[in-house]
């Protein structure tokens, strides 16, 4: 335990947290939400995104385009492109003492990103405001799904260079995680931060890839968060993103 660092101790219990949040956790929120985060300022020019056309959008045939999902805007709208109202939502819990509610897809749709059939999800969620229904933030989980490496090479051809990346390798001679006993783990494990500025869209991307060469497992998050909704800059504290994305 010694060779584990004060900062990767900490991401090695914090990032567990965040990849297993979904549309399941319920947490109270402050009652005075954070102003409107401000949008980042970045030279950085977005790859131009080629638009989705749904106008004939069968979901029980066609697969979603998940690089279709625009934030930034009312639920409904959100929605529509994909032929779905809130009445399709997956997640049939009611936030009461909170001020946004989560619309969940359903699994068993198909699913791409770009060209690229994802195949099974773990979950996609989209949060959005009780008083406007603003769409602030979609998080997508996949659990030992062959394509993971293909959607992030669909991230970087979309959204070009990172402004953020860190790559942290575990061995049982130098472990840099913990198990859920708090002992070093021992498998051979890559975990890879990466972040994107989606400056046309005004979304934030913050990814999380974790592979276990090991037992050969793999896990990936994609959480794209707003960067002008008032809901913003809580929803990152909320997630502890700016402490593992630093």
């Amino acid at each position: 335990m010694k060779q584990l660092t004060k900062k990767t101790f900490l991401m090695a219990i914090i990032l567990p947290l965040i990849i297993s949040c979904n549309a399941e956790t319920k947490r109270t929120a402050k009652d005075n939400p954070t102003q409107n985060a401000k949008e980042i300022d970045t030279t950085q020019v977005t790859k131009e995104i080629k638009e989705i056309d749904t106008t004939s959008f069968n979901v029980k045939t066609d697969a979603i385009p998940i690089n279709g999902i625009k934030l930034n805007q009312p639920l409904a709208i959100l929605l529509k492109p994909y032929n779905l109202t809130k009445d399709d939502n997956s997640n049939l819990e009611y936030n009461v003492n909170l001020d946004y509610e989560e619309f969940a897809f359903d699994v068993k749709y198909k699913y791409k990103y770009n060209d690229v059939a994802i195949g099974k999800i773990k979950s996609l969620v989209v949060f959005y405001l009780k008083n406007d229904k603003s769409t602030f933030c979609y998080e997508l989980e996949l659990e030992n799904n062959p394509n993971c490496k293909k959607i992030l090479a669909e991230l970087k051809n979309n959204f070009g260079k990172n402004t953020f990346y860190k790559k942290v390798e575990s061995t049982k001679a130098r472990p840099a995680f913990v198990d859920n006993n708090g002992e070093p783990e021992t498998d051979h494990i890559i975990q890879e931060l990466t972040k994107w500025n989606d400056d046309k869209n005004k979304a934030n991307y913050y990814v999380i890839s974790k592979e276990n060469l090991t037992t050969k497992e793999n896990k990936l998050t994609v959480i794209v968060i707003s960067t002008i909704s008032k809901k913003s800059a809580e929803w990152i504290d909320y997630r502890s993103l700016k402490m593992v994305f630093d």
